[in-house]
């Protein structure tokens, strides 16, 4: 069986991919999305929109969140700006609002670093949630402000929907598998196979000296996700 660990607003892909391919897919949403009211230094921010040359998105949420935000000041069709995101899924997000955005082949924070100095050059405007890895803030530093938009809570009472199976687990983040790791009996973990969406996770799981049967996807596309999980099925 492959667990879904995304929250529900994240997952309609996810769902219908399994639907499409008929496989058993059992959510058990670990977490949710909650968006945060724009701080004054946020709406300063907004109103010197013209001040950027860059928009960058890392995740959905950001684009769901950020883009909201946007929209109570501005026309985004009249956006000169660049639209940067972090990887296929982001950028179909922003693409559902007419955003057309660049993304890096890699996929990650680091691959948007690389795009920035590379192709991109100029101030750039971030939007993150409060679980952001920091990565972009502090390599670009002096040229890249951030928006926290939107918080990751997460759901003690989503735990004991957890069985004692042989079960494979899709991992997003590093957070959620931590989250996991905190609430769950070794023995319980053992018997799970996880597939991560970046060698990142992995490493930080490796980290806290956790000996779990990790899988690293080709990249954290939900397709990608599921046909690494495949695998173990």
């Amino acid at each position: 069986m492959i667990i879904n660990t995304r929250p529900k607003n994240l997952s309609g892909n996810l769902i219908s991919l399994c639907e499409a391919q008929k496989i058993a897919l059992n959510n058990i949403y670990l977490s949710q999305i909650n968006s945060i009211d724009p701080s004054e230094d946020a709406i300063d921010k907004i109103k010197n929109i013209y001040s950027y040359s860059n928009l960058v998105f890392t995740s959905q949420a950001a684009v769901s969140h950020g883009l909201d935000i946007l929209k109570s000041f501005y026309n985004l069709g009249n956006l000169p700006h660049n639209f940067l995101s972090v990887g296929p899924t982001t950028s179909n997000r922003l693409l559902a609002s007419g955003i057309q955005s660049h993304f890096p082949q890699s996929h990650s924070s680091k691959g948007i670093l690389e795009l920035i100095k590379s192709s991109f050059p100029g101030n750039s405007l971030l939007f993150c949630g409060e679980n952001s890895n920091g990565f972009l803030q502090q390599k670009l530093k002096g040229s890249l402000d951030e928006i926290v938009c939107y918080e990751v809570i997460y759901l003690p009472e989503q735990i004991p929907k957890v069985t004692d199976n042989n079960e494979i687990f899709l991992i997003y983040n590093f957070d959620t598998l931590k989250f996991l790791i905190t609430n769950l009996d070794d023995a319980v973990l053992r018997k799970k196979i996880f597939i991560v969406a970046s060698e990142n996770i992995k490493c930080k799981c490796q980290n806290e000296s956790r000996e779990l049967e990790i899988h690293v996807s080709k990249n954290p596309t939900d397709k990608m996700m599921i046909d690494m999980a495949k695998n173990f099925i």
